[in-house]
């Protein structure tokens, strides 16, 4: 009896200390701040990465002679430049043969690929999966350049992400001349 008389008289009480609350909400707050730093970094991070990687598509876009190797050092060098991280590049340049306007049973041939940090494609790379879902509907004959980058993302904080490759697409035609070459140009 005289328990509960004093549990009632505790739990109506008004008084008391806003330290005790701070310290029992103080590790609650800091987690929820350091979250929302932590997911707004992973998705600056993954925008900043598109970003860059749309620009090199453009670039490429817009050439009207062979690229190289020593081109594609550049392009990551400022791939590096705009996401502050290192980064793996391959562009590809691919075209439809047969069926192309069906996205699941057409044919793409790859005109060359290339990367640095990312191995090279072929044929057999956009058959079937993520490689081929990552082409958008082409017209017979008509040939689009695939840009990839990839950078490893470590989170600010260990709070719900981990470390993690952060991979990105972008695809584009040709703006002035039919095809990107790589070193020397033949029309096929």
């Amino acid at each position: 009896m005289m328990f509960s008389i004093k549990f009632q008289r505790f739990c109506k009480a008004e008084d008391g200390s806003q330290t005790v609350v701070f310290v029992v909400m103080l590790p609650l707050l800091v987690w929820s701040i350091m979250a929302m730093m932590t997911f707004t970094d992973a998705f600056r991070t993954r925008a900043v990465a598109t970003d860059a990687t749309a620009v090199i598509a453009d670039s490429l876009s817009r050439q009207t002679i062979p690229i190289n190797m020593n081109d594609l050092r550049g392009l990551v060098s400022v791939a590096e430049k705009l996401t502050g991280s290192d980064v793996s590049l391959r562009v590809t340049q691919l075209r439809c043969t047969r069926r192309c306007n069906d996205s699941n049973t057409r044919e793409l041939q790859v005109d060359f690929s290339h990367g640095i940090g990312l191995n090279a494609l072929n044929d057999r790379s956009f058959d079937v999966g993520e490689q081929r879902a990552r082409v958008p509907l082409m017209i017979k004959g008509d040939r689009l350049v695939l840009v990839e980058t990839s950078l490893m993302y470590e989170p600010i904080a260990r709070i719900g992400l981990e470390g993690r490759e952060v991979l990105v697409s972008h695809s584009t035609r040709m703006r002035f001349t039919p095809q990107l070459c790589w070193e020397r140009c033949s029309i096929s």
